[in-house]
């Protein structure tokens, strides 16, 4: 793993990490709370050789050999007492609650260079308790030499001086307690999030679309509150506008050659936001000019009626299918200049046939005589519906919502498009947190998101569609459509006349209910 992939996994998982880090450290604090303060006392032994009743006759020389004796024992009785056998003799004559291990852990011995003396330290969680320990040491300890030494050794221990108290308390050491608290943390949080990043597989930045896919990120949408308000009159969100218009101007740069006149909206599976997507792009696809026709192909789940405020009589795609009703009568023009919706209608009992038959497809072809038109399809993995309705389309648009959507499901529905001859142009990653979007940057120039550089007015659209004039169009229906209908103002009733009579008169399915 490199330092760029610890990087990325450290921004993803940034919970995670901090919540590892908040467990070491709550550790850490509950180790020091339990931790008991700790006091010392020392005791000082005094290791001593008994010369015999004769050893006057020697001299010097019988001195000088008890001092050598002594100065060897002393080194080897230094063991002696921090040993399990005198650590089991403390504890049966005090009767402590502890372990001969325990106990002999928390008790010292030192001897100082040239020295016959031998200083034992113990500590206890009380003044007192140190200093009986300290002194029932050396007690035991002379116990143990004696029976190690045997009753006739001239060397042996004695106290020297009792136990004092030392200056110093041992507090638990919060600066250490804490320190390890917030390795451990972190180790333990990154572990955790390396285990998560291995075995989550939810999409999350467009690199993680890229792994699985040739096809580019052509829009990243952020999470607003303006998706609640309907596609219609929404309350303007500057970073959700400009997030439009930059998927509006990839979409034209995806077919610069072949032109875009027939678009399918998809996902994965439901709950990813594709019916939000597509509605709001041809919001702003009719915002610019361009006269677009929205259709529900979610026959299954359709919800056109309600986001567009639509009567519930609303006739829709499955009765113009049939010949139930007319395209005159199926299709409603909305608030938004240029922009139609044709709602699911009825739901049928074979939604599949209808969006793969011909009848939509002889439909679709009418309506892009001069205009765009974006079929809201279902997702793909649960129905075949939006296959059907792709091989027929100029391409295809898949919706995955960050933090859902799987790298296995976008795979697969790509997979399970192209199987069926649909072509994909591209990935909109929609529910994007606002702070992964961030600023765009050129050099050292922001450019932010606001009302004064994005104007929503009608003269920058009136300018583009007079621009249109100037200029031959690469798509000359479109420009055609918006001499015919925008500019005109006509109604509903015009427009859909104006279709009746250019391509499909006498057409049953169009011009009259069968």
């Amino acid at each position: 793993m490199t330092l760029e992939d610890l990087l990325k996994v450290t921004r993803q998982q940034i919970g995670l990490i901090v919540l590892g880090l908040v467990l070491g450290l709550a550790g850490a604090a509950g180790l020091v709370y339990v931790t008991p303060v700790t006091y010392s006392a020392s005791a000082i032994a005094y290791v001593r050789v008994t010369m015999p009743d004769d050893a006057g006759t020697g001299g010097a020389g019988a001195y000088y050999a008890a001092s050598q004796l002594a100065n060897q024992k002393v080194k080897a009785f230094v063991s002696v007492f921090s040993s399990q056998a005198v650590a089991q003799g403390v504890i049966d004559t005090l009767g402590l609650e502890t372990t001969p291990s325990a106990l002999a852990g928390t008790i010292q011995a030192s001897n100082q260079t040239n020295s016959l003396t031998i200083t034992v330290t113990a500590t206890g969680e009380t003044p007192k308790r140190a200093q009986v320990i300290a002194d029932e040491t050396v007690h035991q300890a002379q116990q143990q030499i004696k029976q190690l030494e045997g009753e006739n050794s001239p060397v042996e221990i004695v106290l020297m001086s009792s136990s004092t108290l030392s200056s110093t308390v041992k507090n638990p050491s919060v600066v250490k307690y804490m320190g390890a608290g917030t390795v451990g943390g972190l180790i333990i949080g990154y572990v955790l999030a390396l285990l998560r990043a291995l075995l989550d597989k939810r999409i999350r930045t467009s690199e993680d679309v890229s792994s699985v896919m040739d096809e580019p990120v052509i829009g990243l949408v952020p999470t607003s509150d303006v998706f609640t308000q309907g596609p219609e009159e929404p309350e303007p969100d500057y970073r959700v506008e400009e997030s439009l218009r930059k998927l509006r101007t990839n979409l034209r740069y995806a077919r610069v050659d072949q032109g875009l006149h027939k678009l399918v909206v998809t996902s994965s599976v439901q709950g990813e936001g594709k019916s939000t997507v597509s509605t709001n792009l041809a919001r702003v696809m009719a915002l610019a000019g361009e006269e677009v026709v929205l259709i529900e192909g979610d026959m299954r789940r359709p919800v056109f009626k309600e986001r567009f405020s639509l009567s519930s009589h609303q006739t829709g795609l499955s009765q113009l299918l049939v010949g139930a009703t007319t395209l005159e009568q199926a299709m409603v023009q909305t608030k938004v200049p240029g922009l139609y919706v044709i709602p699911a209608g009825d739901t049928p009992p074979n939604p599949s046939e209808l969006l793969g038959s011909e009848r939509l497809s002889q439909l679709v072809d009418y309506l892009t005589a001069d205009r765009l038109v974006i079929i809201d399809a279902p997702p793909v993995l649960p129905v075949t519906d939006a296959v059907a309705l792709s091989e027929r389309m100029d391409g295809v648009v898949l919706v995955a919502r960050a933090k859902k959507t799987t790298t296995d499901q976008l795979k697969l529905t790509k997979e399970t498009i192209e199987r069926g001859g649909g072509t994909v142009l591209g990935v909109v990653l929609n529910q994007v947190a606002v702070s992964g979007l961030g600023r765009l940057r050129y050099g050292e120039t922001e450019y932010a998101y606001t009302a004064a550089a994005y104007p929503a007015g009608t003269a920058d659209r009136n300018e583009r569609k007079a621009r249109r004039r100037r200029q031959p169009s690469a798509e000359p229906h479109l420009a055609q459509t918006q001499e015919k209908s925008v500019s005109s103002g006509q109604g509903t009733t015009d427009f859909v006349n104006m279709l009746e009579k250019e391509s499909m008169k006498g057409d049953p399915a169009w011009s009259s209910k069968a």
